[in-house]
């Protein structure tokens, strides 16, 4: 059973039916995640949920009611971990105003802490930015499921 942490563009996806990537998202949510998965747990640090579940997400009741049996579902089986970002915030913020070399939103530099991070928070890491984390999940060693991986690759 791995901890798959995700990054918002899988949940846009997942949730959006008109983006490019709802398709995969949803294949992968069901083989990761779904009733007849190895029980996976989805692991999700709070800035990829104010990224992605803003208003435009508030607002369509279907992507709501679609996010509430999923997270339902995964909370009652304790499959859902949520990541509290305090202690990579302050960090991100000054790294994300004195560095201009690389352009990433604060949301991805936290993430990036997390992947980081001494202490392992997840085993896998599941984005559609493979480029944006490549380097950090490459030092940790964390495997990168991207918009065409099967978790079997991953031996997940």
């Amino acid at each position: 059973m791995a901890r798959v942490c995700v990054d918002a563009c899988f949940l846009i996806g997942l949730y959006d039916r008109s983006d490019q990537h709802h398709v995969a998202a949803t294949r992968q949510f069901s083989a990761l995640f779904g009733k007849r998965s190895q029980g996976h747990r989805l692991v999700a640090p709070w800035p990829i949920l104010y990224e992605c579940l803003g208003t435009r997400y508030a607002r369509d009741r279907r992507k709501a009611a679609l996010l509430n049996e999923h997270w339902n579902y995964l909370g009652r089986s304790g499959r859902l971990l949520l990541i509290d970002d305090e202690p990579y915030r302050e960090r991100s913020l000054i790294e994300h105003l004195g560095q201009h070399t690389r352009a990433l939103s604060l949301v991805d530099r936290v993430l990036r802490a997390t992947i980081v991070e001494k202490k392992s928070l997840f085993d896998v890491f599941l984005t559609y930015n493979r480029r944006d984390f490549a380097d950090a999940c490459l030092k940790r060693g964390i495997p990168i499921l991207d918009q065409t991986s099967v978790a079997k690759s991953y031996g997940i």
